[in-house]
């Protein structure tokens, strides 16, 4: 996560550039900017968790219940601002919360909803290793709206080397632009690794979701990916079918 001590030394693409310029900022504009923690709402998230999962065979609906058996274990915690359960295809599911700080991270990883994946895993689940599937992550920026959240979005994405500075500064001039959709609940730029980067988005419905990939923001990754992103193609951007949420 990019702090205020950290001072702005580094070189706008073009394109970003030109993103800025489209967004109504000048550079210097954009060079502070850049360094907000934008939240659109009081929700204060700071970090987060994300874990993706695969059901064994056979398991698939085992795996969709005790995802939707965890939204009541996970409203007695009080440290947890956010929670979806998602599923990204037949037997792919995932789990994506936040917290304003460590000690909420840390008590939702000691509670009875990560015991119990704990202890399920090896009937339910593929190959599950928590020390790698559990994953630690840091909110970039967010937004959120009042509203049923049923479908989704995650993207992956991976930094060129020497770039992860210039894929922040795209996810918080991104921001903006996601801002003027209304039919976007919430958006999630998120940092999973010092290279790894992350979106993850919500909608009402497909209407919701259409009119965000057909928008403004992902014309802007698409068009900016060969620039600042290692290998990234479009399959990247995974429809998800939000299962249950806090």
């Amino acid at each position: 996560m990019v702090t205020k001590k950290e001072k702005m030394k580094t070189k706008v693409p073009l394109k970003l550039t030109l993103l800025a310029i489209l967004l109504g900022f000048s550079i210097q504009a954009f060079s502070n900017f850049k360094n907000v923690n934008i939240m659109d709402d009081t929700k204060k998230e700071a970090i987060g968790l994300l874990v993706i999962m695969k059901a064994k065979p056979g398991k698939e609906e085992a795996v969709k219940n005790f995802l939707l058996g965890g939204l009541d274990l996970v409203n007695q915690e009080p440290l947890t601002v956010s929670w979806f359960a998602f599923q990204i295809d037949e037997s792919t599911f995932g789990i994506y919360d936040t917290f304003d700080v460590e000690a909420g991270r840390q008590a939702h990883l000691k509670g009875e909803v990560a015991s119990a994946l704990l202890a399920n895993a090896g009937e339910l689940l593929e190959n599950f290793d928590a020390k790698t599937a559990i994953q630690t992550i840091n909110i970039v920026a967010s937004k959120h709206k009042i509203g049923a959240q049923n479908n989704g979005l995650l993207v992956i994405m991976k930094a060129k080397e020497g770039m992860s500075k210039d894929v922040e500064n795209f996810l918080y001039a991104g921001m903006q632009l996601v801002g003027d959709e209304p039919k976007t609940l919430s958006w999630y730029a998120i940092k999973i690794d010092e290279s790894t980067y992350a979106i993850f988005d919500t909608f009402a419905n497909d209407e919701g979701r259409d009119a965000h990939l057909t928008g403004k923001i992902a014309a802007a990754l698409i068009e900016n990916a060969p620039v600042i992103l290692e290998g990234f193609e479009t399959s990247a951007i995974q429809k998800i079918e939000i299962l249950a949420s806090k």
